[in-house]
């Protein structure tokens, strides 16, 4: 119990605002400030195998999360181990997943060892799959998975920031996204319209009559408007098979 109490005191000390992350140094691993507690379970130990995170653009204009900038409710598959009902915040400036937990400071989980995660915005559920790191591949890291069936989209949400574009003293965080359609085994990133029908052309005289029948608006500004057609396309394909 006083071991506990001694971390929780510990905790407040270094990681209350003004004294915490910010004034530490990025990548300081939470392990060093909880090395001494015993009382852990294994299960979150394991999440703890991160960096603490700290604000680098608390001064810029806009945040760097996905959709808000409070933490949401969602679920993670790490290592294969399922976690219900967390907090998170998804950097999406540095394309980093980040973890709240009671009394203790935000993390960065580990890229490496987290599967896929959900979160839960405007009676929306969210799935973010890790795509990993292979250079070669069009799409890396996490990406929203808008649908998965014969074929599959997905969309990457992208922050970057402006320096100095904001009266010339802040910089600016500005959002865009990117496109993925998967078929059989190719993963392709498309720009619009043009492409999909281009990609899924062994269809494409089909898909344009479903288009004009159901008279389905696809623009890229929208990525979910892609769904009916993957899914009338993935359709077509599945009655060829045996």
């Amino acid at each position: 119990m006083k071991r506990i109490t001694l971390y929780v005191i510990l905790s407040l000390i270094l990681f209350t605002p003004g004294n915490s992350v910010n004034a530490r140094q990025p990548g300081d691993t939470l392990i060093n400030y909880m090395s001494y507690v015993q009382d852990i379970p294994s299960d979150i130990q394991l999440l703890l195998n991160g960096r603490i995170w700290w604000n680098a653009y608390s001064r810029a204009v806009g945040h760097q999360f996905f959709a808000t900038n409070a933490h949401l409710k969602g679920d993670l598959t790490f290592e294969g181990r399922k976690y219900k009902n967390l907090s998170f915040r998804y950097d999406i400036v540095n394309d980093e997943l980040l973890l709240a937990l009671p009394l203790r400071p935000v993390i960065i989980l580990n890229k490496e060892m987290v599967d896929s995660f959900t979160l839960n915005y405007n009676n929306r559920t969210y799935k973010i799959v890790n795509m990993g790191s292979d250079s070669a591949s069009d799409v890396r890291g996490y990406v929203n998975e808008l649908y998965d069936g014969i074929s599959a989209l997905y969309v990457k949400y992208i922050k970057e920031v402006q320096p100095l574009a904001s009266e010339g003293k802040y910089d600016r965080i500005v959002e865009k996204h990117k496109i993925f359609v998967k078929t059989d085994s190719a993963v392709v990133r498309i720009a619009g319209k043009g492409d999909l029908m281009k990609l899924l052309g062994d269809r494409k005289k089909e898909i344009k009559e479903f288009v004009r029948k159901q008279n389905y608006f696809i623009g890229r500004k929208d990525p979910y408007s892609f769904i009916p057609i993957l899914e009338y396309y993935d359709s077509l394909r599945d009655n060829k098979r045996p």
